[in-house]
């Protein structure tokens, strides 16, 4: 070590960054311990792992900035960038060794050694960290405003720690997540390969993010019990946007830093975002990262150095897709069109930046098409049904007819006029307010206040986005969450005065937005966790769902608890199978169903019966709320009905438990046993 360094390190140790970092993780720490102090137990249990992956992978991350060659001013968005790209590599390590078969049990510390071993390769020949970066004037007080984000990141460590299926009512307590977020990873893990499955169209879809909780799986060795490690890798995940919204613009200054974390780290959607085992967070880091990478792009004189800066932002908008096919047409194909809006190049340069950018877009993006390619032959599956033709196991034509007429507005939501009103009622005046109207407001700010090429690729970038929703989503307010790209970086543009530093104008505005964003918040978390001003206490509880304690639950742990090790259950109405610990048989509404084809096939109910001998079922669990619910949204099959179980009743089949809420009023669910042959008649 030089005598530059030995006198470097003490004042990064003792800098004002380190204090105000301090601070805020006393104050996340006070916060949780308040409220749940178990939680801190989990985060210093299952958190820990997630932060040694998180480490790992921002190692090995920073081996691929030395490959990359890219030579960056300042350490934050140098770690930034680091934990993107290494993140984005153990998702694609652990596709390669999931369709290589080496996941699972008998293949544990396969992956974990390769990941760890990438780990040290890239701190040996990392790019040496400036830890002392210059940095613009500014005034003293500026990096505490960022303590102002404590509430929203302890109600992210909070909601970390809750069982999926508490969070959250708009997603029907998780549904998603039970159904295949977390469920597609304890099936790779249980059969020990990433494969096809006929039986869940989702696990076709990119899962760059089910593959680090796969990797979770590993390191623990265990998928139920192992719920808290990825929840609280999505929680970091979520936690780093706000740092890397701070690294890319405090590389105009401090001020502009500040403002982009304060901003995004107030912002509504990444409490909600942080609380669930969801996409949405990897998807904007690394849209958010690219991003980042562009304005660097912009800045390079040298020509090489800029088509290096571009190649990475198409690496991490590669990745940004691997994570949810909507980045597609939210973060790709809008960063590709600020190539051309942000560079001052002759087209002919700008065009082959943006040739460079689809390249490495495709690199990332690849092995998830790949993969479809394989299995389906779609490399967009279920996407573009009309164009490809899959009739493959658990799908064809009709099943993705069906997708494509599920995923689009309701007829009474078509009209430009219908549309537009919910862009005011989900996004603008949305009752959780989780984007802010701080946020909106200085956003629309930037444009008149500076007027340069960065503001207007970001709101060409905010433009095209906002057309995408209107015109090719279904009109969720979760799918405008890319917005929050542009918004967020913007936003903390609008904070810049011409002295480089915050007006204590927009001090005030910012504390006050902080606080109303963390008051409603804290409003979604209440109504989730408290009940009549009593918490549930559920931190943690896994066997809440495991043992059925609760009520929504209770044939959770019938199943679990009174059925036999060896029992075969087949699960109708009901995809969430990811608390089950017999083996079951599900299928996801859109896919081809076994059990219905051989109902309406059938030529009386005893041949369904034989049906269900023949495949080897000893019990059948009927969700029949979930019949009902689906029958009105997505659709259902029209041979599954109350009336086809009473026929099996008739011919056999017996009817062992009954589930129900509201204190036994309303039977949301039956347990029947299959009988012997033989015993069809009751004998």
């Amino acid at each position: 070590m030089t005598d530059t360094e030995h006198t470097k390190a003490p004042s990064f140790a003792n800098s004002q960054g380190m204090r105000v970092l301090a601070v805020f993780a006393l104050l996340v720490a006070m916060m949780v311990a308040f409220k749940a102090p178990y939680a801190l137990v989990l985060w210093s249990l299952d958190g820990a792992v997630a932060l040694l992956i998180l480490i790992t992978a921002t190692c090995a991350g920073l081996g691929i900035v030395r490959l990359l060659h890219l030579s960056v001013t300042g350490w934050h968005f140098q770690i930034a960038l680091s934990a993107g790209l290494g993140l984005g590599w153990l998702s694609l390590l652990t596709l390669a060794c999931g369709w290589a078969g080496f996941v699972g049990a008998g293949h544990r510390y396969i992956l974990p050694a390769i990941f760890l071993a990438s780990g040290a390769v890239g701190v040996l020949f990392r790019t040496p960290i400036r830890w002392h970066d210059p940095s613009p004037h500014e005034q003293p007080w500026i990096r505490w405003l960022v303590l102002v984000t404590a509430p929203i990141a302890a109600l992210i460590v909070l909601s970390a720690t809750l069982p999926p299926g508490v969070a959250w009512d708009e997603e029907g307590n998780g549904y998603d997540v039970l159904e295949y977020h977390l469920q597609t990873p304890k099936e790779y893990f249980d059969n020990g390969r990433v494969a096809y499955l006929p039986h869940n169209v989702y696990a076709s879809f990119p899962s760059n993010a089910e593959m680090l909780f796969l990797f979770g799986n590993q390191i623990m060795g265990e998928t139920i019990d192992a719920w808290p490690t990825a929840k609280c890798v999505n929680a970091l995940i979520v936690l780093l946007i706000g740092f890397a919204a701070y690294a890319i613009g405090r590389d105009m200054c401090v001020g502009c830093g500040v403002g982009g974390a304060v901003i995004a780290g107030t912002c509504g959607w990444l409490a909600y975002l942080g609380g669930i085992a969801y996409v949405e967070g990897g998807m904007l880091l690394m849209g958010m990262l690219s991003v980042g990478c562009l304005l660097q792009f912009a800045k390079c004189d040298d020509r090489r150095a800029a088509m290096r800066w571009i190649m990475a932002a198409g690496l991490l908008a590669g990745l940004a897709c691997g994570f949810k096919y909507t980045a597609v047409v939210f973060i790709a194909i809008p960063i590709a069109a600020m190539v051309f809006a942000i560079s001052r190049q002759p087209l002919a340069h700008r065009t082959q930046s943006a040739l460079v950018f689809g390249l490495g877009c495709t690199l990332t993006f690849a092995p998830w098409l790949i993969k479809n390619i394989v299995e389906t032959g779609n490399p967009v599956f279920p996407l573009l049904g009309s164009w490809f033709d899959s009739d493959i196991p658990g799908w064809g034509k009709q099943e993705s007819d069906h997708f494509a007429e599920s995923h689009v507005p309701l007829p009474d939501e078509q009209s430009a006029g219908q549309r537009l009103g919910l862009l005011w009622t989900r996004i603008i005046a949305d009752p959780d307010h989780r984007f802010g109207a701080v946020m909106l407001a200085l956003a629309i700010m930037a444009w008149p206040k500076h007027r340069t090429r960065v503001d207007a690729a970001l709101m060409l970038m905010l433009t095209l986005q906002l057309i995408a929703w209107l015109t090719v989503t279904h009109l969720y307010a979760r799918f405008a969450v890319p917005m929050l790209i542009p918004l967020i970086l913007l936003a903390g543009r609008a904070t810049i005065s011409r002295c480089m530093s915050l007006r204590s104008p927009f001090a005030i505005v910012l504390f006050v937005g902080a606080v109303l964003n963390s008051f409603f918040a804290y409003q979604l978390y209440a109504r989730h966790t408290e009940r009549d001003g009593e918490r549930f206490n559920l931190e943690g509880a896994t066997h809440a769902f495991t043992d059925g304690l609760l009520d929504s639950e209770a044939h959770v742990g019938y199943v679990n608890k009174e059925l036999p090790n060896d029992a075969y259950v087949l699960l109708v109405g009901d995809a969430r199978a990811f608390y089950f610990q017999r083996r079951c048989d599900y299928c996801v509404v859109f896919n081809r169903n076994p059990f219905a084809e051989a109902a309406e096939d059938a030529s009386s109910p005893e041949a369904v019966l034989d049906w269900l001998r023949t495949r080897g079922y000893t019990h059948v669990l009927v969700h029949y709320s979930e019949m009902q619910r689906l029958r009105g949204s997505y659709g259902f099959w029209e041979s599954i009905t109350p009336s086809l179980f009473e026929q099996l009743v008739d011919a056999g089949l017996k009817g062992v438990a009954q589930f129900a809420v509201n204190d036994g009023a309303n039977v949301y669910a039956v347990m029947y046993e299959v009988p012997a042959a033989g015993l069809d008649d009751g004998g």
